[in-house]
């Protein structure tokens, strides 16, 4: 079993931008298909801020290797623009999925919004609606979204 070491701001290991761009490339390619890796990181490098949105946040294990990742961010999900800021980008590699490392990652961006004075915090998801349940989201909507439905979620912060 993977034993998690640490939650850290991307701002504070960007070195690791590559491997993450790669990732969202390759899992999600209804979303990135037509975006080069080069659009990807250059997306990174904008989240990788310390006290202001947008944020992201990566965990790794206790040897340092990379989990997880996901971000915070405030601009509007196109197709539900009237609430945020949002969660997005909640991705745990392959490898070490199904041992809490989203729930873990799912609630230090709980934190990280509290800490920021963000009292709301809203996810869309299609494939981890257990995911957020299990971290105590409250499911309230669904709506079309590049061809999917998503599930809007909200979580009190504060």
């Amino acid at each position: 079993m993977t034993e998690v070491g640490s939650v850290r701001l991307l701002a504070d290991a960007q070195e690791f931008i590559p491997v993450i761009a790669g990732w969202y490339k390759s899992e999600w390619v209804e979303w990135f298909g037509d975006t080069s890796v080069d659009e990807i990181e250059a997306d990174l490098r904008h989240v990788a801020n310390r006290d202001r949105l947008p944020l992201a946040l990566l965990v790794f294990d206790k040897d340092a290797t990379l989990l997880g990742v996901c971000s915070i961010r405030d601009d509007p999900f196109k197709s539900y623009p009237h609430a945020g800021p949002w969660l997005r980008g909640l991705y745990v590699h392959a490898p070490f999925r199904g041992v809490g490392v989203a729930g873990l990652l799912i609630g230090a961006a709980c934190e990280h919004a509290k800490r920021l004075q963000i009292p709301k915090l809203y996810a869309s998801t299609q494939s981890a609606i257990s995911t957020f349940e299990r971290a105590g989201w409250l499911g309230f909507d669904q709506v079309p979204h590049k061809g999917q439905v998503v599930t809007i979620f909200a979580k009190r912060t504060a």
